[in-house]
């Protein structure tokens, strides 16, 4: 099995770390494969970038989706997903959707740590358009853009786990890392707060050889 995340980003700066860790949650025999925009924003987390970059991935998508099993997009906004399902029948998965879909199979009240800024309520409005309203608890954000999370990871993953752990005190049960940029902090995140944490690289990861081995795609798929 093949899969092509796409770095919704006009830079490969991070192409081979997140290349190291998506793999390391792929089951034996599945290869990843990540590539980057050849432009755009240099991150997505206000409406302006996440406009910007949806032709951008559509285009990409339709341009190297023939030689792989599924795709991910690798922003927690899952910019062009819902799109990509129309017109690509095989399995195009967003790390924000498959994240609440495990994390509502684990409780109905769940909590969201993720950046700061206009990327709180975006993560808002997409957690409201997949039908998870009542399930979320809390949107958290921990005051660092998305290009400042690997500046310094101690102090990013502190404030993760001081944000995740006012959500638990507020009555959450299971914590969702709201940004691809805190992926593999989970189990660290979840030892230090007590609860389930959702990766969202890995959920990703693990819905889309799902849905390839299920054989499934969206039935609105009317393209190649």
């Amino acid at each position: 099995m093949r899969i092509l995340v796409i770095n919704p980003v006009g830079h490969s700066r991070w192409d081979e770390q997140d290349k190291r860790l998506y793999s390391s949650f792929a089951s034996q025999g599945t290869e990843v494969d990540v590539i980057s925009l050849p432009r755009g924003p240099p991150s997505v987390e206000s409406p302006k970038s996440h406009a910007e970059v949806i032709p951008m991935v559509v285009d990409r998508a339709l341009e190297l989706h023939s030689g792989f099993d599924a795709i991910i997009v690798n922003c927690f906004l899952d910019p062009a997903v819902d799109l990509l399902r129309g017109m690509i029948r095989k399995p195009v998965v967003g790390p924000c959707e498959s994240s609440l879909a495990i994390a509502s199979i684990l409780s109905r009240r769940i909590a969201i740590v993720s950046v700061g800024g206009e990327a709180l309520w975006m993560i808002e409005d997409r957690i409201n358009q997949l039908g998870y309203r009542d399930y979320v608890t809390s949107i958290r954000g921990i005051g660092l853009s998305v290009l400042q999370l690997d500046e310094d990871l101690g102090r990013t993953k502190e404030a993760v786990i001081e944000a995740a752990k006012k959500s638990v005190d507020n009555g959450a049960e299971v914590v969702v890392l709201g940004c691809t940029g805190l992926a593999g902090m989970a189990d660290t995140i979840g030892r230090a707060v007590g609860r389930p944490v959702i990766d969202p690289a890995g959920a990703a990861v693990k819905m889309a050889e799902t849905m390839v081995r299920l054989g499934l795609y969206s039935p609105r798929a009317r393209g190649w």
